[in-house]
């Protein structure tokens, strides 16, 4: 007998976060908890995005609440690919509440089984960089803010930009003259650029060396553009266009990129999130496990995954650093720039 308990939330930023196309100040989402006769558990969550994923934490609420009862679990409970299946089939269309529904399983499998998401899918490695963001600010407090990540051991920090070019190369430039030896920066434009703006960034990243890729410099449709951005040498990353698995086959097929952004919450819960990260693999493509405005239980859930798999980049900061009353205590422990312990999660 599995118990189901499903409720939405909303989780307040320690600040304004900004990018290229929003400002916000809280994120709803829904958490997830399915526990057994001997107290067992397992928790999952759902950011939903409406434009991303055509969800509302409403609508995740009312799939979960009407098609997942505890008859959902009477089939032997460690099948976990069947499992996958049905999980698909009941959410169907809505990716993010299916990521929710099987986040909460595996975890509740692995928790019987005396292991984690990391040991099922892979188990490849102890510890890794995580990527730190830095949401579009002015210069100044960009400087000081990079200056503080930089101090506190991050090896890789993220500019969001794509608002003012000009700003930007500026912002750009700044960091990286502050930048020690051994550190690198990446750039996330969040479709904010026209063709001609993005060239300019492009080029100066590439000429300061100190860039390792940019992440979505235009429209999530425009990938002809993108495409023609590699002339110039400095890793395109496709984030919002990346939505299913049948866009990620287009772009891969069609070589319009030099990696992907893969998210639970497009791809629909942690086994499609390996069977797209191996597609990307299979074109030669580099892969970031990225996050939506996401609660510690998803992200510590996507933390696991870039422990189980070679994941090129992990940038899972925007999540449980950045909110005062996230529901969930324990997770994933980042220290020094590296994911570097777990513990259990529970709900407040």
């Amino acid at each position: 007998m599995i118990d189901i308990f499903a409720k939405k939330l909303r989780m307040h930023f320690k600040t304004t976060y900004k990018i290229a196309y929003e400002t916000v100040d809280t994120a709803d989402i829904v958490v997830l908890k399915l526990e057994d006769e001997r107290g067992f558990y397992g928790l999952g969550s759902a950011a939903p995005d409406f434009e991303v994923t055509g969800e509302s934490v409403d609508s995740v609420l009312k799939i979960l609440q009407e098609n997942i009862t505890s008859d959902f679990f009477e089939t032997s409970f460690d099948a976990w690919y069947w499992y996958h299946q049905e999980i698909e089939k009941a959410c169907k269309g809505n990716p993010s509440a299916q990521s929710a529904l099987e986040e909460a399983y595996l975890n509740l499998l692995c928790a019987r089984m005396g292991i984690t998401i990391k040991y099922l899918f892979g188990g490849y490695r102890k510890t890794c960089l995580i990527i730190m963001s830095i949401g579009l600010k002015n210069i100044d407090e960009t400087v000081t803010e990079a200056k503080e990540k930089i101090e506190a051991g991050y090896r890789i920090i993220k500019l969001k930009c794509g608002h003012d070019v000009e700003e930007d190369i500026e912002k750009l430039t700044r960091v990286s003259s502050i930048l020690p030896k051994g550190r690198v920066l990446s750039l996330d434009a969040n479709q904010g650029y026209e063709f001609g703006d993005a060239e300019k960034i492009i080029k100066t990243a590439k000429n300061l060396g100190t860039v390792q890729f940019i992440e979505q410099p235009l429209s999530s449709d425009d990938w002809d553009a993108m495409k023609a951005l590699r002339k110039w040498g400095l890793p395109i990353y496709a984030d919002e266009s990346v939505v299913s698995e049948d866009s990620l086959m287009s772009l891969l097929s069609g070589d319009y990129v030099d990696g992907v952004v893969l998210k639970l919450m497009k791809c629909g819960g942690p086994v499609n999130f390996v069977s797209m990260f191996h597609i990307a693999k299979a074109f030669h493509k580099g892969v970031m496990i990225g996050c939506m405005y996401e609660s510690n239980i998803s992200v510590t859930t996507g933390a696991y995954l870039a422990l189980a798999l070679p994941i090129d980049f992990v940038d899972l900061d925007t999540g449980h650093l950045d909110f005062l009353d996230d529901p969930a205590l324990g997770g994933v422990e980042i220290i020094g720039g590296r994911i570097n312990n777990f513990s259990p999660l529970a709900l407040r």
